[in-house]
């Protein structure tokens, strides 16, 4: 999801236009998020996207503001509602290392023998911030809850309403207009509308998914709203604050959510220190990025103790400064990277596994996948 062509040393609003990652292939069974060139939601129709927030659908229950209404971003103004469960839940899929796979549509059996399957959502909103249906609801109904798979929504809310809008990832049109120019614009005016696109979401979702822990990773590449590149540039205080309401809109809603915010791995030293201090005010549970298994601890297949970000581009130091555990990616479309985590042997994971990273999914996994990781003799999570 992150990284990819905007691992540069530039500041955040250099690297955030061309590697904003969250670029979704139409093969991965998602719709087009960023950059891929391919179009269309799961069994076509809906749109791609990426940018900002959107009002709730009328048809789902949800109170609130329509989009446009609310206060400018970081205001306080908005009331989400108690975030449910404080206490962080560091292990939503039990003690053993998480392997999964996105959905590629259709039966899941023959995933059974994996923990997870992740799904997009967030498409369905329309250019006026409509949310007429939750896609992702029937796919737990219709699909998941017959298995013991965990599901996983990339939550991308703010991105596919801004390709709504006419702002592409970066990826996709990196003149722009796109999400690192004017997205943070479209997130103040539309403020009420996103917490109450993600608060009626996860109300349908939790009609569909009472118990079970689901995990949202909320918004790829999350830190470009804070780009010099932005027309109106959200501060970090801001960005927490939207990612604290955005997180208590989804846990007051559904209790048994787990909420995971991206790291994204082109960012300089300062960058990352001072976003996740940002963060801090959200009572989110996990961290998820984009990443390799087999690069000594480094994130990214090119890093190395000689690079602009290397005290902060590790996987150990951002469990360390986050106090979270990491869920990683191999990325989509534009950005996806080779599946180095099934093909690693399990000294390198479980040294993965002893540097916070608890969950891989690989989005296009090899054939023998299921049977491969299935083998794996991993230390446990848990301690």
């Amino acid at each position: 999801m992150t990284g990819g062509a905007g691992s540069g040393p530039a500041a955040i609003g250099a690297a955030g236009a061309a590697g904003s990652g969250a670029s979704v292939a139409a093969s991965s069974g998602a719709p087009d998020a960023a950059g891929s060139g391919a179009s269309g939601a799961p069994g076509g129709g809906a749109p791609g996207a990426a940018g900002s927030s959107a009002s709730s659908a009328a048809s789902s229950g949800a109170g609130g503001s329509s989009a446009g209404s609310g206060p400018a971003a970081g205001s306080g103004a908005t009331n989400p509602g108690q975030c449910g469960n404080a206490q962080p839940n560091l292990t939503p899929f039990g003690c053993k290392f998480a392997w999964g796979t996105n959905d590629p549509g259709g039966a899941l059996s023959a995933f059974a023998g994996l923990s997870f399957v992740s799904k997009w959502v967030g498409y369905e909103l329309d250019k006026a911030g409509n949310l007429p249906r939750c896609d992702g609801c029937s796919w737990l109904s219709q699909q998941v809850q017959s298995t013991s798979l965990v599901p996983v929504y990339y939550a991308y809310f703010i991105g596919f309403f801004g390709k709504a809008n006419g702002l592409p990832d970066g990826n996709e049109n990196p003149t722009g207009p796109n999400l690192t120019t004017d997205a943070a614009k479209l997130i103040r005016t539309q403020r009420a509308g996103l917490l109450n696109a993600y608060g009626s979401y996860a109300k349908q979702t939790a009609a569909v998914w009472r118990d079970k822990p689901l995990v949202w990773l909320l918004e790829g590449d999350f830190v470009q709203y804070t780009a010099d590149t932005q027309k109106e540039k959200l501060s970090y205080t801001e960005l927490g604050e939207l990612a604290r309401d955005i997180t208590c809109a989804i846990k007051s809603q559904m209790p048994n959510a787990v909420v995971a915010i991206n790291h994204s791995t082109w960012n300089s030293d300062q960058v990352t220190n001072d976003f996740w201090a940002a963060m801090k005010s959200s009572s989110y549970d996990l961290v998820w990025t984009t990443g390799v298994a087999n690069n000594q601890g480094f994130m990214e297949q090119g890093a190395d103790a000689t690079k602009y970000n290397a005290k902060t581009a590790t996987y150990a130091y951002l469990s360390m400064l986050t106090g979270k555990k990491l869920f990683v990616d191999t990325s989509f479309g534009l950005s996806e990277m080779a599946d180095s985590w099934s093909s690693a042997d399990a000294a390198t994971l479980n040294a993965r596994i002893a540097e916070g990273v608890i969950a891989a999914n690989v989005t296009k996994p090899p054939a023998d996948y299921v049977s491969k990781v299935g083998a794996l003799q991993l230390s446990a999570i848990c301690k």
